[in-house]
């Protein structure tokens, strides 16, 4: 139970994290163009950094439990956008 826990924290610390980096991509799709040398980077450094992100969950936790709490974000995220399109 007390690893459920700790996982449950460490996925709601993710999720943060994730709303940041979609924040940051906003930004940076909105002020630059997707030919752009520096959009390629910011976008490769946002997509390493969200991967890192994911190796560390999976050092403190099973990476299968990881996979599915990241599936289920994942799955909530499409459920909302039926529901919420922007």
């Amino acid at each position: 139970m007390d690893n459920e826990k700790k996982l449950d924290d460490a996925m709601k610390s993710y999720e943060k994290v994730r709303e940041s980096l979609t924040g940051l991509y906003e930004i940076i799709n909105i002020n630059l163009s997707n030919k752009d040398f520096f959009y390629k980077v910011a976008i490769d450094n946002l997509k390493a950094l969200n991967e890192n992100i994911i190796d560390i969950l999976k050092q403190s936790n099973t990476p299968r439990e990881v996979r599915m709490r990241l599936r289920k974000l994942h799955n909530d995220e499409i459920d909302a956008e039926k529901h919420f399109p922007l």
